[in-house]
């Protein structure tokens, strides 16, 4: 009976070893969280410059910028664009003399 006896012992004494040494890195891990907060808190940029009650660089009609457009109005605003050129394109007919494409 005495082995058993000194089995459980050592057992016991294996948990009470295991508790003892997570309780050691949780607490660790709970100093170095607040240690990283600390640190975050510090980094933290200083935006009080930057408050709202300062005026503006850009007019608040936005300028510049340009709206959404479809793909359509997108195409035939090209087109518009180039037919407003008005030149004619001689493809070679009868009284042409070929193509002016160049």
């Amino acid at each position: 009976m005495g082995a058993g006896r000194r089995q459980h012992h050592a057992q016991q004494e294996a948990m009470r070893a295991a508790n003892a040494e997570a309780n050691r890195f949780q607490a660790m891990m709970k100093a170095q969280e607040e240690a990283n907060l600390k640190l975050a808190a510090a980094l933290k940029p200083d935006l009080s410059a930057f408050e709202k009650d300062q005026p503006r660089t850009i007019s608040s009609t936005g300028a510049n910028v340009r709206t959404a457009r479809s793909a359509r109005k997108t195409t035939t605003g090209v087109s518009k664009g180039l037919a407003s050129l008005r030149i004619p394109l001689n493809v070679g007919g009868t009284t042409g003399s070929g193509l002016n494409i160049g």
